[in-house]
């Protein structure tokens, strides 16, 4: 980034301000607790942070949401001070490495590559670029983090095998959930949704099933028989599979 560019938005200057805080609330003479904390010390904070990051989106609070941004961006700093003072890496390789994942993976704004008209078609892309990146093999499911909470993990796993074009069955429910009717709000709909899913929970606790380990074990079940079916493609990625070879090797991963 250019001297002029840093001038005029002054982000560079007030993030390498953050930077130097945070070495100093870590140096010699600074904050013992601070100096203290390890990547695992940090955990519980930074998924602290990041809830109340959402709370702020979901309340529409612009204020609060600028406060928690702050906070959380004070804990990727603090991570990024630790890795320094280890010699791994520091807090403008962080940046410098995203900034580079970010352009080599939008070729249609900063490369040559054609156009692209919708959001879909830019996934399709970065998943396309995601497996060259890892030599052309690279699970769909590679980078779900197993400690997501039930319903994310499960959301996250059945929107990337729908998107490799995978039949992962159904999206009706007997008595279930009733698509958007003419008219209805983003909020009416979620809260539609909010209580079809509670009540979902309430009908399996009634029997005395937990269901956070029962959709945590719905989702293994399918991350497994995902990286069974690639496997069986042997290196190509499922996506690029001709639909009937897909959907016949998706059947023998049952």
């Amino acid at each position: 980034m250019t001297s002029e560019v840093r001038d005029a938005s002054g982000v560079c200057c007030a993030y390498q301000h953050l930077v130097e805080t945070v070495r100093t609330l870590r140096g010699p003479g600074g904050c013992p607790w601070d100096a203290e904390q390890t990547h695992q010390s940090l955990r519980p904070n930074l998924l602290e942070e990041a809830y109340e990051t959402l709370d702020a989106i979901e309340k529409g609070d612009a204020e609060g949401l600028e406060e928690e941004l702050g906070d959380l961006l004070i804990q990727v700093v603090f991570h990024a001070d630790i890795a320094r003072r280890a010699g791994d890496f520091d807090a403008d390789s962080v940046c410098k490495k995203v900034a580079e994942k970010l352009i080599r993976r939008h070729p249609h704004v900063f490369g040559d590559a054609r156009k692209l008209d919708t959001g879909e078609d830019v996934m399709d892309r970065w998943e396309r670029i995601k497996r060259e990146e890892a030599g052309g093999v690279r699970s769909i499911v590679a980078s779900i983090p197993k400690s997501l909470p039930a319903l994310a993990q499960s959301a996250v796993l059945q929107r990337r095998a729908m998107r490799a074009g995978l039949d992962i069955g159904s999206e009706s429910v007997s008595d279930g959930f009733v698509g958007r009717v003419d008219g209805e709000s983003d909020s009416d709909v979620e809260l539609r949704a909010g209580e079809f899913l509670a009540a979902a929970v309430r009908s399996v606790q009634a029997h005395g099933v937990d269901a956070e380990t029962a959709l945590l074990k719905v989702s293994s079940e399918l991350r497994e028989r995902v990286l069974r079916a690639e496997e069986m493609a042997g290196g190509t990625a499922i996506a690029e599979l001709p639909a009937e070879e897909r959907e016949r090797l998706w059947d023998q991963s049952r």
